[in-house]
């Protein structure tokens, strides 16, 4: 796997969790899936995402999607942000923010 040889590699600044589990909705780019609302349940506000395999999954705050490691760091009723780590094309990586809008 080209991630983890280049997370060997040295250098300081994020790196992506090689050993944690990996979440559905990681196997999709970013930009093929679709923030369609919110529920509250029991106190906790879930982000209902429609991905490209038509499957509807619940997400909260600390989740994971996308294909650049994209932790889900903030949600609201209009738009989810995340943290995403990508390569720098020098064999480290940096975080970059990026957010997925709701799809009305």
């Amino acid at each position: 796997d080209v991630a983890e040889d280049l997370a060997g590699a040295g250098g300081t600044g994020p790196r992506p969790d090689t050993d944690r589990v990996r979440e559905a909705l990681e196997d999709f780019p970013l930009d093929t899936l679709q923030f369609k609302g919110t529920v509250t349940q029991s106190g906790t506000k879930w982000a209902l995402i429609f991905a490209p395999d038509n499957t509807i999954h619940r997400v909260v705050v600390g989740n994971y999607m996308g294909q650049n490691h994209g932790r889900i760091i903030a949600l609201s009723d209009v738009e989810i942000e995340l943290t995403e780590i990508v390569p720098d094309g020098l064999g480290n990586y940096i975080e970059r923010s990026s957010a997925v809008a709701l799809i009305e």
